[in-house]
């Protein structure tokens, strides 16, 4: 019954998904009550336009993804807040427009390799000590 515990891997797995899931209820009470709640699906489906963006230019996917991440977000705020449009309502837009550019990059490029689609949806268990130390200091 314990025996996965003997696995440094698993046992890294857990905490991170422990780590993250604490975190991520926490901030979620406040996004709901911001009324912001398809932001975490949103900013998740945007990103593909960075990391496919970053994979296209050889630049680091983790590097790529978190900067057009946050680029989307401030366009999302910037976009709620000047057009008199509801917050779902731009991250709903901003989110197609950056997925369809992911789209369009990697149907426009043959080079793409199951690689990326590791990278894409990851692996619980192949969490490193570092990738645990960087949740650590997120959270």
């Amino acid at each position: 019954m314990f025996e996965p515990f003997d696995y440094q891997f698993f046992v890294r797995g857990i905490i991170a998904a422990t780590l993250v899931g604490g975190l991520c209820g926490m901030i979620g009470v406040y996004i709901v009550l911001k009324r912001m709640a398809y932001i975490g699906h949103g900013l998740s489906h945007a990103v593909l336009g960075g990391a496919v963006v970053s994979f296209v230019l050889s630049i680091n996917f983790l590097v790529g993804a978190t900067v057009w991440g946050f680029f989307c977000a401030q366009l999302i705020a910037l976009t709620a807040k000047k057009q008199k449009i509801g917050a779902d309502a731009a991250i709903g837009v901003i989110t197609t427009a950056s997925f369809a550019m992911g789209i369009v990059l990697i149907s426009r490029y043959k080079s793409f390799t199951r690689d990326f689609e590791a990278a894409l949806f990851g692996n619980i268990l192949g969490v490193s000590m570092g990738d645990l130390m960087a949740i650590v200091v997120v959270t």
